[in-house]
Formats: C-alpha cells, structure tokens, sequence
C-alpha cells in the first residue's frame, strides 16, 4: 500500500498538476482516491454514485487546473470537494429538496475500526467493542467530525474548509462527541 505523502510533497504535485502534468495528478488520484472514496461513502450507501462523484469531480479538477488555485492543503481541498459534488448530485438527484434540507439532514454512516485504531490488546476487546457502538450513537455531525479529526487526521483548519463551518463549531462539535463518548464509561466507574 502506498504511504500518504506529505503536505510538502502534496504541495509540490499540487503546483505539478495545476501546470499540466498527468503524472502529477494521477500521483494525487492515486494516493487520497481510496480516503475520498471512504469519505463519499459516509454520504451515500451507493457505492457506485460515490465512484460516479469521484470520477466527474477529477474530470472537473483536470479540465479547470489552469484556474484552481494554489492551496497549502490539498487533502482537505480534496475532501471538501468531494462534499461539495456528492451534495450538489444529491440535489440534482432530489430536485424536489431544497439544498439546505440536504446539508443538514445528510446521512453520514461510520464503521469506526476501533481494533485496529485505538485499542490493540486482547483485554480490551469488551472496551473496544461498547466504544464502537457509542460511536456510532453519535450524531451525524459529531460523527463526521471524530472521522476527519482522528481517523483522517485533518487538521481543525482543515475541517472548518471541508465543513464550512468556523473553527469554534468545530471545537464545540469535537467537545461535544469526546463529552458524549466520555459520559457512560465515567457512569460505569461511579456504580
């Protein structure tokens, strides 16, 4: 498997990229297709509508590259786009919803790995598996959040760009889903 590459290196195929170079941009679909892909799928269970979305969306990015601006976060460009494509199909798709009802009633699903993440020995299974299941009590937002924070690892700069919401959003919405998750392990130790 390929390793992520780093901001600097995302940067450099960025610039690559927006100057015409295939290789460039084939480098970036390669690497952050199957986190996009993961990311789309949270949106919509259909599969083959996110890999539609992926596809039209690289298409838009190489027809328009000589007009894409330069960005320091190319992962996060990558992500917001995706949103902004699944939702603006969603809408063409829906006609009949008005944007606003889609943005705030989207479905957003996480299987949370927590094994293979947060918790690698056999003792705490139990643990791992009641935290799993809280995870995916949260709501959407919430969810998306703890998904972009730590297991996409963007930064809170990152996921206000993605999200469109301000930087205090997301540390209230991150607050609220550590809170959430906190509350029935603190009220298992009192009992």
């Amino acid at each position: 498997m390929k390793s992520q590459p780093s901001t600097d290196q995302d940067g450099s195929l960025w610039e690559e990229f927006r100057r015409g170079s295939k290789a460039s941009f084939e480098t970036l679909i390669t690497t952050h297709y199957r986190s996009l892909f993961s990311y789309g799928t949270k949106f919509s269970r259909d599969a083959e509508f996110v890999k539609d979305c992926l596809q039209e969306l690289f298409l838009e990015l190489w027809r328009n590259r000589q007009t894409i601006g330069a960005t320091d976060y190319v992962k996060s460009y990558l992500f917001k786009s995706v949103r902004h494509k699944i939702f603006r199909e969603l809408h063409k798709n829906r006609w009949h919803l008005n944007v606003e009802t889609i943005e705030d009633n989207y479905y957003f699903d996480v299987e949370f790995s927590i094994e293979h993440h947060l918790i690698r020995e056999q003792t705490l299974r139990e643990t791992s598996n009641k935290f799993a299941e809280l995870l995916n009590t949260l709501p959407k937002r919430q969810k998306e959040i703890i998904y972009l924070r730590f297991y996409q690892d963007l930064e809170v700069s990152e996921i206000v760009q993605i999200m469109e919401i301000n930087a205090q959003s997301v540390y209230n919405l991150l607050h609220k889903a550590l809170a959430n998750l906190r509350e029935p392990f603190q009220a298992r130790r009192i009992v």
